[in-house]
């Protein structure tokens, strides 16, 4: 069995004559970073069969674009990054779907007998409301976003986020306040604009 050295070592060869190594190099070195970008995904996506889905795109995304690799040496954290983007992109994806099904269910609604207007204007500030929510969040510098989206829309509690990305819980605590403040500036800029 050929050692992690031995596989970067194929792996740079690779990127300069992808014909001349065998690809089988690869996804073995690849293997050896499955249940850490599953784990990772586990974390933003809350299960484990779409986590596995998001950790088997990344590595087949990774082997197509695998000339944009500059230091094989790091491609774990290539691998991570790759896999978070993924796993982030179908938690938005879910959130859309989501908010599309709670809006064909609100049209299927009947109208309420009383003040249909101020009620139909209520709804209306409801979904322009988590619209503006969204995109604030949206707008998160990526470690402040998994978080937000673990602790408000996941409902974690801090020491189960802490372990799900491994990280301490001072650290969620901290990150959460900051994307609090930051999510306050952004929400206020939104319908500020929206004013003007």
């Amino acid at each position: 069995m050929p050692t992690t050295a031995m596989m970067i070592e194929a792996l740079v060869a690779m990127r300069h004559d992808p014909g001349g190594v065998p690809h089988d190099h690869f996804w073995q070195l690849v293997e050896r970073f499955r249940a850490d970008l599953v784990n990772q995904a586990v974390g933003i996506l809350g299960n484990r069969p779409d986590a596995e889905d998001v950790a088997q795109d990344s590595l087949c995304i990774a082997f197509r674009n695998l000339g944009q690799l500059q230091d094989p040496l790091k491609l774990g954290g290539w691998l991570r990054s790759i896999n978070r983007n993924n796993a982030l992109l179908m938690l938005r994806r879910r959130r859309v779907e989501r908010l599309q099904t709670r809006g064909q269910l609100d049209a299927q609604l009947p109208a309420p007998a009383t003040t249909p207007t101020g009620t139909k204007l209520e709804a209306a500030g409801r979904r322009q409301t988590m619209d503006k929510v969204a995109r604030a969040v949206d707008s998160l510098p990526e470690p402040f976003r998994e978080i937000v989206v673990l602790r408000y829309w996941e409902r974690l509690k801090n020491p189960e986020i802490a372990a799900r990305l491994g990280i301490p819980e001072g650290t969620v605590k901290s990150r959460l306040a900051r994307a609090d403040r930051i999510l306050v500036k952004a929400l206020h800029r939104l319908w500020s604009e929206e004013d003007a």
